[in-house]
């Protein structure tokens, strides 16, 4: 029990701080109306959220694998839930994008301390399983994030939203009660952990990449579909929010699938596979009707097929280095797809055109599966190679 419970602390820290992440999209098209925003400085208020917690992240991990010491899981989730709540109060855009920046810090920190409390609980053998239930625990909640705030909205409009602070005040508050009991694991023990893999941080380098631009396209889609679905197709904000919110459910899916069929198949087989099937499912998302939702569903499905096997190889290929590993893959990849989304609105400012600005990503989309390629990764001691 006295594993169990700092285990359930992390993956309910991950399902809570993640439910308030998409909700930055959801009231976009809100703040463009009423603060009389651009698509560029709409998207600006996520990439801030991203590169902030983007580059924090990796410094915090680095820390935290030298040290042993991480911040407190309970006070990430009520940082994180403070900021994207109470961002939906102001019209000011400074006090929105300090809110905002607040909000990435907390989640900045939570990862990597939620990643290494997993990781040190976790049996080596058992890893990525365990990592698979953590990060769907954020998933499933990314993907109800939506869709709770766009219900919160349709009944008391924007303000409505600073209610999601609540569950993050209680939730944070039984997190501190489980997590409190949870003992760090000395650098020198954490290294011995996994011995299995063959690699090089060469090889490590190119995942964390490979996830960068498959982030980059993700992250356009989930950032402009709600402005695309009710300023280019007509939609409610409430219809658009259900839409989003299945979308994710259908990249909660891909994971579990992804993950499961990598421990069969191979990670870089199953990496490889899941970028080149996400290319022509991106391709129809601009097709309009019903196509284009097959094309949103069946993108976000292959496009985080590959999400917790990406996860679980730079770790193997980081092997002692779990802090940094999650900094790179659940943070910088991250911000890195902030910068996309910032890219899309640009273009949609000088254009005009938010379907053809959100196009162009198909370019990252297609080179991610190319470097997936030159990935070295192979099992150690004689197993059948994964590459």
């Amino acid at each position: 029990m006295a594993k169990t419970s700092p285990l359930t602390g992390a993956v309910a820290g991950h399902f809570l701080i993640d439910l308030y992440t998409p909700v930055l999209p959801i009231i976009l098209p809100l703040l463009i109306e009423g603060m009389g925003l651009s698509y560029f400085l709409a998207g600006l208020v996520v990439t801030v959220f991203n590169v902030v917690s983007s580059i924090t992240q990796p410094l915090v991990g680095i820390w935290g694998d030298k040290t042993g010491k991480h911040a407190d899981v309970a006070f990430c989730v009520l940082l994180g839930a403070v900021g994207i709540s109470l961002s939906a109060l102001t019209n000011n855009y400074l006090i929105l994008l300090m809110l905002v920046t607040g909000a990435a810090v907390g989640h900045a920190l939570f990862h990597p301390a939620a990643m290494d409390l997993v990781y040190r609980i976790s049996p080596p053998a058992s890893l990525g399983r365990y990592n698979s239930i953590f990060t769907t625990a954020g998933s499933i909640s990314y993907a109800f994030g939506p869709i709770i705030a766009g219900a919160l909205i349709a009944f008391g409009g924007l303000p409505a939203v600073c209610w999601m602070l609540l569950p993050g005040i209680i939730g944070a508050a039984w997190i501190f009660k489980l997590t409190r009991s949870a003992e760090p694991l000395e650098p020198a023990a954490k290294k011995a952990r996994i011995s299995t893999v063959e690699g090089s941080r060469s090889g490590a380098a190119l995942v964390v990449v490979v996830c960068a631009l498959r982030a980059i396209g993700y992250m356009a889609v989930i950032t402009y579909l709600p402005t695309l679905l009710t300023v280019v197709e007509g939609m409610g904000s409430f219809a658009a929010s259900v839409i989003v919110t299945v979308m994710l459910l259908f990249g909660v899916a891909g994971q579990l699938a992804g993950g499961k069929l990598s421990d069969l198949y191979g990670r870089k087989r199953m990496l490889v596979l899941g970028l080149v099937l996400a290319i022509p499912c991106f391709v129809l998302i601009f097709a309009g009707g019903w196509v284009m939702l097959l094309g949103v569903m069946s993108y976000a499905f292959f496009a985080s097929f590959c999400y917790v096997t990406s996860v679980t190889m730079t770790q193997e290929l980081l092997p002692g280095k779990t802090g940094l590993a999650s900094g790179l893959t659940l943070g910088f990849t991250l911000g890195v797809g902030g910068l996309g989304a910032a890219v899309v609105g640009l273009v949609a400012d000088m254009t005009g055109n938010l379907s053809f600005g959100m196009s162009l990503m198909i370019v990252p989309i297609i080179i991610a599966p190319v470097i997936a390629l030159f990935v070295k990764y192979r099992k150690a001691e004689g197993i059948t190679p994964l590459a």
